[in-house]
Parts: C-alpha cells; structure tokens; sequence
C-alpha cells in the first residue's frame, strides 16, 4: 500500500484527513511530524521513512490540494508499471547546470503544476502531458516527492540544513547511483504559494554546486517521437544552423514532430559553437531518428545553411533556425504546392511572431516586382533542391538578408514565390537581437544590402 508524510510547524487535523480522504485509497498511512524548526526537513523527511512501514511512501508540502480524487492510486500504478523507478514527482527537469539552477533553461522543465496565491491561479506547464507515462528527468521538485524505499540508494543528506535544497540534493545524489527519476502527468497538484528563493536557499545551492562541482553539469535526452511514416511521401530536409543558442531547441524539434508530414530529416549544422549548454544538447541528440548533427568551425550562418543544404538528402528544402517553430501543415502543403508547379519556389507563408514582439504579420502575395522593392518572404520558407541548385546558394559575403538575396536568385533563374495565406510559422524574437544579432546588423545596413542584391540581380540578367 502507500505511506504519506509530510512536515509541519503544527499538524492541522483537517489536512491530514483531507490527505487519507483524497487519495482513494483504504488502509493508507499517513504520517504527520509535527516540526517547529526543531529538525531541518532532510532530518525529518528521514524519519518519516523511517517510521514508514510501506515501500512506496509520498512526502508532500502541507499547502496543497489535488485537483481530482484517487490520486494514490495513480502513483501506486506508476511504480507497478516502472518497477525500475525510484523517485516520481510533479515537475523536474533533465538538465542540471553547474549553477545547480535546475530551471536556468525552462524548455528542459518538465510536468504540470498548479498555483494558488492571494486570489489568483495559474498554471506552471513546463511540458505537454505525456498521460499515464513517466518523462525522466535528474531532479524532481519538493513540493511532491514519491519513491520506492527498495529502489532508493541514499537517504536525504542532512548536511542540507534547513527546508530549502534538499529535493534537488536528494534527487540528484540517488541519480549518481543510477536510480531513476521521473515526472508524472495524471496527478495535478496545486501549491498555495509562489514558491520563492531566499538567503537559505542561496546558501544551500551553493554548498550543492560545490559538493558535486565533479558531476555537473548533467543532462538527459529528450525523445522526440515520430510518427508512423506515410507511402509515397518525398523526403523533407530541414536546414537548422545553430550558434550557441539552443535554449528554444526543444520546442523548436517538437514542431517538427508534431507535423502530420512524416517523411523528414532535421540537419542540424553546429558554426562552432562553445555554450556548455549547447553543445550538451546537440550531443544528447546522436540517437535521435531523423536528426544529424554536424560540427563545423564557426564560419556564419549563410555558409552553415549552405552546407546544411549541402549534407541534406531531401528533394525538398525548409531551413529553420534553432529558435523558431512550425505549425502543423507547413511541410505537407509546400510538398503539395511545389509537386504541382516545380517552377515553384519558395512557398512562404504568414508568420507569428513571438517572444519580445508578438503578432500575425500576414505577407504579401508574390510578385517580381514586389519581390523586387524590398524583402517580405520569411527566411522559413520550402524550395526545391532544383532550385536552389539553381542559384549560387546563400550568399557568403553579405551581413543579412542572405535569404532574402536567395529568394532573387530564384527569381532569376525562372521560379516563381506561393504564398500560403495561413501563419504555419512561428519567430522567435530574443533578447539577442538589438545586441549585434545578424538581423539587427541587416535592420542597420538596409540600404546598403538592398543595392547589393539588386546589383547582383542586374549583373545576372545581362548575363
């Protein structure tokens, strides 16, 4: 069966029933400690299970609530399902920095939490549900902590003094002995509180980061799941080069995989790039079907995106940057529209922007001559290799507007734009631009790179 504990400055008798009650559960054991700062909560989290006299044992916050009934059934059922869990909780993350910060990159935060607080409620989604299923992670949150005592390797450290840090140093230390940790979807907590940092808990993370200094930094994969793979679907190369941002890389794969259109491959080309974090995640990306990953010294992104092309084996070409996203329906409808016409090229379409800028900005239907007065087809947009075979590629030598420059040359070589009048593609605007970004550096030089291209564009007609 199950043991419940959980730590308080004084037992409210009518938490306690709330917690028997709404578990489900007949014969559950519940275990208040009554604590008016006596013990730190690693010392008194240890003799709860101690006391504990079931394997699977719940240790909870004493501010909370459950949003359906039956909750200890849900847990029970996880560890009979995985019985080579060790730890489950609500929210965790799979990457774990040298700063001991486990939500520094918030696209590696996973699970669902609930908040209550002075009248207001929100929800903390850090990832989409995975239903009955388990997301491994490194660490998982204190505000709910379930294990099996007979898959646990070490206890909680009280050398964490106080009530701060001691899940993540729980966690973390039975991860070293390779027990496995997880995230559950299908119970949904909510925490009366905002959950806030302070001097303690400083004081504890950097004791944490200075005990395992040798283990960090850690991060686990993310499995991107593709689906069944339709006949008779050419292949669609993504063309992704990426330059020590990758803190977006995970939504970014995800609304690859999320399209209808099955028959990808996603060539991600590294342009040398030294972020700890980065790098960590295109290597945790070896094994993952339909990805390659190619390093390269740093060189820029229109040389990046040429050879990204170059390495691709698709009859069809999206480029998409690291950060930004695909709706649903973007590669099946630009197969579908260049299959028809092969003197289509680029198929574009309206783009969302989000982030420090947010929008629908819906695009002008192609045209050479408005193609010609300036650019307004997205950098997202799918051609054929015949196309771009067709032109010299992205130019090297220009600072911006490279696609924009790549859209003329096709225009030269006898294709023609297609506007899908749909936002199918999301941008992403970060703190980076405005601080020596490619974009802003091209936002500066407008005039300059306009001449460029349509320099370029005259030379090619008289030739």
């Amino acid at each position: 069966m199950l043991s419940i504990g959980y730590c308080s400055k004084k037992i409210d008798p009518e938490f306690r029933e709330y917690i028997e009650k709404s578990c489900g559960l007949h014969n559950v054991e519940v275990i208040p400690f009554e604590n008016p700062g006596t013990y730190s909560l690693s010392e008194a989290y240890n003799i709860i299970l101690e006391q504990s006299s079931n394997d699977i044992v719940v240790l909870c916050h004493d501010d909370i609530y459950f949003e359906k009934p039956n909750w200890g059934n849900k847990i029970l059922k996880h560890f009979k399902r995985n019985p080579d869990y060790g730890i489950i909780g609500a929210a965790g993350s799979k990457y774990l920095p040298k700063s001991g910060m486990w939500w520094e990159i918030n696209t590696e935060m996973f699970g669902t939490v609930n908040h209550e607080h002075q009248g207001k409620k929100w929800t903390s989604k850090y990832s989409e549900s995975k239903g009955s299923k388990l997301d491994d992670t490194v660490i998982v949150d204190g505000l709910f902590i379930a294990l099996n005592k007979n898959n646990i390797k070490r206890n909680f450290n009280e050398d964490v003094k106080g009530f701060h840090f001691y899940d993540v140093d729980f966690s973390f230390r039975n991860f070293l002995e390779g027990v496995k940790i997880g995230v559950f979807y299908d119970v949904r907590i909510t925490h009366k509180s905002i959950g806030q940092t302070n001097e303690e808990w400083d004081k504890n993370r950097i004791s944490f980061t200075e005990r395992y200094r040798d283990d960090l930094p850690v991060l686990l994969p993310t499995e991107f799941i593709r689906k069944p793979l339709k006949k008779n679907e050419p292949l669609v190369s993504l063309a992704m080069p990426i330059y020590n941002y990758a803190k977006r890389l995970n939504p970014t794969l995800q609304s690859v995989y999320n399209q209808d259109y099955t028959n990808f491959e996603i060539v991600i080309v590294n342009d040398g790039s030294d972020d700890e974090y980065c790098l960590l995640k295109l290597d945790s990306l070896k094994n993952q079907d339909g990805i390659t990953v190619i390093h390269k010294e740093n060189s820029g992104v229109s040389d990046t995106r040429n050879r990204a092309v170059k390495e691709s084996k698709g009859d069809y070409i999206l480029p998409l940057d690291a950060d930004d996203m695909i709706l649903d329906g973007y590669l099946k409808t630009g197969v579908s529209i260049i299959k028809n016409n092969p003197k289509i090229s680029p198929v574009y379409c309206d783009t969302h922007h989000v982030g420090e800028m947010q929008g629908l900005e819906k695009r002008p239907e192609w045209s050479k001559e408005r193609l010609l007065s300036g650019p307004f087809i997205v950098n997202s947009s799918m051609y054929s290799r015949e196309a771009y075979e067709a032109t010299e590629g992205y130019n090297t030598e220009m600072k911006g507007w490279v696609d924009y420059d790549l859209w003329v040359q096709m225009m030269d070589a006898g294709y023609e734009g297609k506007r899908i009048p749909k936002g199918l593609f999301i941008y992403f605007h970060h703190e980076s631009e405005g601080k020596g970004s490619v974009s802003t550096e091209a936002r500066n030089n407008m005039q300059e790179l306009y001449k460029t291209i349509l320099d370029r564009h005259k030379n090619r007609i008289l030739k």
